[in-house]
Formats: structure tokens, sequence, C-alpha cells
């Protein structure tokens, strides 16, 4: 008791003293593995890495390590409350590296939702965690929180394990298509969605199993510069499932034409998905969009070999402003808040 009251004195003496506006507060010396700095915006944290450490981070996938990804959270919740519902690690860098492949990836640590198609579980105590902690993100440069994926990964916390998609390799003169799982492939939607799929009033049928539809990603359909669709929304708990509009998903797909207008197809299988039928098949939402929690807190650690300089701390600092503001951007981007229409909220913070 008297050891926490010395530190929370040390942190109110630190808080009070006069800081300018980019300055970095330092952290009082614990038994981390790690030096972390503080922004003085309270919204985002540098956690320094060795050179070696670093370059392994990024050319080996470390993310993806599962000991050193474990024991690199339980350093972070040496430093921060367990108050956070995602942990998002940041790479310090301009723009995407050779390696690791991807722009950002999310790995889920708990879930405690029913019917959305994915199994409950918690492993939330191998990163530091009580049971808060619901996933881990990775961005592979420091402006990817506005520009994407962020909002893509976010939707893959609750979505694709409802649906069983088809994508199909286009690369080819002989097309068939194949499971593609996790995201929405030939899926359509009310617009077309973060994890993919096209936008269902585009629709037209030919007959003979002959489809057109608007072009569209099978994976995603452009970063930050599109909402969530109504499937996402409702898998995620931010409206009802009767507000789901109905909608068709193509399997067996045996041709693909592309034009710059125009994506044409021919599938075998087509499968139109209703609010009841889709109930039917996952069960009901537990909780239901009226108790869900929509409010959500975000911890931004950047991981870096070097200390950050005011430019890289200023535009990591901008990005979580962005992403977590509770109104319109005024751009043709969408934070959190927009791409929820106005329902869900992030408060980033440390």
């Amino acid at each position: 008791m008297k050891k926490t009251i010395f530190y929370l004195l040390i942190t109110l003496i630190v808080f009070s003293c006069s800081k300018d506006e980019d300055e970095v507060l330092p952290y009082p010396e614990e038994d981390t593995l790690h030096e972390f700095e503080l922004h003085s915006n309270s919204r985002v944290s540098s956690l320094l890495m060795t050179s070696s450490e670093y370059n392994s981070w990024l050319n080996n996938t470390d993310f993806y390590n599962t000991e050193k990804r474990h024991a690199l959270f339980q350093d972070i919740y040496k430093k921060f409350p367990d108050k956070y519902d995602f942990i998002f690690l940041v790479l310090n860098e301009l723009d995407k590296p050779s390696s690791p492949s991807y722009y950002g990836s999310l790995i889920g640590v708990s879930n405690d939702v029913e019917g959305i198609g994915k199994n409950m579980y918690d492993n939330s105590a191998d990163y530091g965690s009580s049971g808060k902690l619901k996933a881990v993100m990775e961005l592979t440069a420091l402006e990817y929180l506005k520009y994407g994926p962020a909002l893509h990964e976010l939707a893959h916390n609750w979505a694709n394990s409802a649906l069983a998609t088809h994508s199909v390799d286009a690369s080819g003169s002989n097309i068939s298509s194949f499971e593609y799982g996790s995201h929405w492939g030939f899926t359509g939607g009310s617009t077309k969605g973060q994890l993919g799929g096209f936008k269902q009033s585009s629709l037209i049928e030919h007959g003979n199993n002959l489809y057109t539809v608007e072009p569209f990603g099978p994976n995603a359909n452009g970063g930050n510069g599109i909402p969530y669709n109504e499937l996402e929304l409702y898998l995620m708990g931010m409206i009802p499932i009767s507000s789901v509009s109905n909608f068709d998903m193509f399997t067996d797909i045996t041709s693909f034409a592309v034009s710059q207008t125009a994506y044409d197809f021919t599938a075998s299988t087509r499968t139109t998905y209703t609010p009841e039928s889709l109930e039917d098949q996952l069960g009901a939402r537990v909780p239901s969009s009226g108790n869900s929690q929509k409010d959500f807190k975000l911890l931004i650690v950047v991981l870096t070999d070097n200390p950050l300089t005011d430019e890289e701390w200023n535009r990591v600092d901008a990005t979580a402003e962005w992403f977590s503001k509770k109104g319109d951007d005024g751009t043709s981007l969408y934070n959190f808040w927009e791409a929820t229409n106005g329902v869900g909220s992030i408060t980033i913070e440390n």
C-alpha cells in the first residue's frame, strides 16, 4: 500500500509540472523490460526496443510469435491498468516496411458474445489482462490508424466467423471459387463492406446463373474510406438484426470477368439471407444490440528502436485524435464514430 501511494504521489507531481505541448513525459522506472514514454496529450505512448529486437519484430513477424507477443503485452501491462478493450501496436515507420507482409492484423484475445459464429474463449491472462482485453492489433506504419486498415481489422473482432463465403482467383483462365474465411467475398450488403463484398442494390440477374455487380473487393473495399455495412454493424452489436436488409451470398462461382464499371460472374449457388434466416443460422446475438457494449477504450503503443521525434509523435497523435473523434471529421474518410453511424465510440487514452 505504501509503495502504491508513493508512486501515486510521484505521478501527481510529474503531471502537475508545466510542459511544452509536444514534450514527452517518461514513466518512473519499474521492473519493465522496455522503456516507455508518454506523449503529453495523453493519447499515445512509445515502447523502446533495441535495434536487434525491433528488426526481429519486423523481419520475423514476431507479432505472430506467441511467446514474444505474450511477453511484450505482459510488459505493457506493468505500465498500464487493465481497463482497455483493445491495444494497438503501431510500428514507427512512415510507410509499410517490406516485412511484415500485412498493413494491419488483429489477433483475438477473448470473446463473450454469442450468436456471431465465434466460440466463447478467454486468453486474456496470457497477455496480463483479467478478462477485459478483447483483441490486439498491429498497424505497420504511423498513420495507418487514419488511412486504414484500422476499421477493417477492428471488424474482425466480431466478423466474419458467421458465413462460409467464397472468392475466386481471377489470374487464370479456369475460374473456380474457394472458401474465403474471415471476409465477405461474393456477398452483398447494404453497402460494400469493410471486410469485402459488393453493394446488394447493384446486383443485376441475367438468367442462367449469370450476374453483374458494381466493382468490389472480396477482401476489403478501400481502407477507412467506407463505413461498416448493416451486417457488420449487427455483428458488432450496433443495430438489431431487424435492421439488416436482405442480402445474397454466392458460392460455386465458375466464371468471372472484370471491367472498369462492372464485374460479371456465374455462380451455381445463391443463398438469400433475411434477418430471420440469419438468426436461425447463427442464433440470437447475446448481448443484443439493446444492451451490447458500444463504447470502447483503446491503448496505442508505438514500437520503435529510437526515441520518437516531435514529427513522429505529432503524426501518430493526430491520427489517434482523429480516429477517436465523436463527430464528423469533414473528410471523405470515416473515423470509428462515423463508420458506426454515430452509435459506437472509442476513447484513446493512457
